[in-house]
């Protein structure tokens, strides 16, 4: 049990160098003495803002509070995976070089954020809910705009499985897998050679990966999470995800357990140093169609289960969404005012969070049936049978 973070990090996905600038956010980060974890594609490299991002960082005394958080361009697959190592290695070399050129001090750490290729054409629709749903403050609206998008664009539950069906024969490759441990272990070891850390992030079913000793939800996830041995491990572990997506089923004290077990047993298994977890949602993502978590005494409820597990850094999707707060100095301190003490155990809740594992390793248990029915094609007829509503 620890009484408060060593650090808390916000990732910055959507605010652009100027714009963290002019919005102020780098002085809410001064004023807080809190991170952020700036996204980075290949085009900012090449700009006068991020310099003069950088430069503001350093004026305020807060260089190192800037984490990188380097990212590849959509087309390419944005994300650090198995598909993407190659073109990853060289984004990364090339940032910690435009740190040594510039005169800049080498971050403490640099986000390797892994997670299966983004589709360009889910990555567009997105964009589009996020400039509509910008517009608007109503929670109510929002959603109606969301249905709206979705239901115009197709993203139905057949098109789901059908759209599941096409990434487990894009993504599944064992041998493209396991080529990958070496390839991320070598651009670690290039990260060493200029003094960071590599912070892997990655989602919480790639951990739950371990129920049979293979790992065929990470390949299909096409991200060596287990194989490699990150210098220091995040989960993203949203209340989205669960409370949202779940309508409820899964309330928000059931989900402020699931973290607290989390968190534990990351602490036991890569000690406090090492593991931390990321709450959310603030904001939608790059390929989000999912609802936004903005109460911040709810974040501060949530961070308090971490505290009570051992957890010393703390993250927060996203900088982006706080900002467009009314407050967003007062609602980082909300949850800087998160205690160890403020989260009671209830053994009925855990017990209930232990079960809510078992269905995401159930899925590692059942893959290899799965990868079978695809593979044979027979999954075509229960699709058949299903969409005629005979099952």
């Amino acid at each position: 049990m620890v009484e408060q973070f060593n650090r808390i990090i916000f990732p910055v996905e959507f605010l652009t160098p100027h714009q963290m600038i002019e919005k102020g956010a780098i002085d809410v980060l001064a004023k807080t003495g809190t991170y952020c974890a700036m996204r980075i594609l290949p085009k900012d490299l090449e700009g006068e803002d991020f310099l003069q991002m950088m430069e503001k960082f350093r004026d305020l005394g807060i260089e190192g509070h800037m984490i990188p958080w380097p990212l590849l361009d959509v087309e390419d697959g944005y994300y650090a995976n198995e598909i993407t190592v190659e073109l990853f290695h060289a984004l990364v070399q090339n940032l910690l070089e435009w740190y040594k050129d510039h005169g800049f001090a080498i971050p403490e750490g640099v986000l390797v954020d892994l997670e299966p290729p983004t589709d360009p054409k889910e990555a567009k629709i997105a964009e589009k809910i996020r400039k509509e749903t910008d517009k608007v403050k109503s929670k109510r609206k929002k959603k109606k705009i969301w249905k709206k998008i979705k239901e115009k664009t197709g993203l139905d539950k057949l098109a789901g499985i059908n759209g599941f069906i096409k990434t487990v024969k894009t993504n599944m490759n064992k041998e493209r897998f396991e080529a990958s441990f070496a390839k991320f272990t070598a651009m670690q070891e290039m990260m060493h050679e200029y003094g960071t850390k590599a912070i892997a992030v990655a989602l919480p079913l790639a951990y739950e990966d371990h129920v049979d000793g293979d790992f065929r939800i990470q390949d299909f996830m096409t991200v060596p999470v287990s194989t490699v041995d990150w210098d220091q491990i995040n989960y993203m572990i949203f209340n989205t995800d669960y409370v949202s997506a779940s309508k409820g089923i899964v309330s928000h004290e059931d989900y402020r357990h699931l973290i607290h077990v989390y968190a534990k047993e990351f602490v036991e298994k890569y000690g406090a140093e090492k593991a931390s977890i990321t709450l959310g949602i603030t904001n939608l993502g790059v390929a989000d169609v999912r609802a936004v978590q903005t109460d911040p005494k709810l974040y501060k409820m949530e961070a308090s289960a971490l505290l009570a597990a051992g957890l010393t850094d703390l993250g927060i999707y996203a900088l982006d969404g706080i900002m467009e707060q009314k407050n967003p100095v007062k609602w980082i301190e909300t949850v800087q005012s998160a205690r160890a003490s403020d989260f009671v155990i209830d053994p009925e809740k855990i017990r209930f969070a232990q079960e809510i594992r078992r269905v995401f390793q159930a899925v590692d248990f059942i893959s290899p049936s799965i990868l079978y029915l695809i593979e044979s094609e027979r999954y075509k007829k229960i699709l058949k049978l299903a969409v005629l509503g005979k099952l």
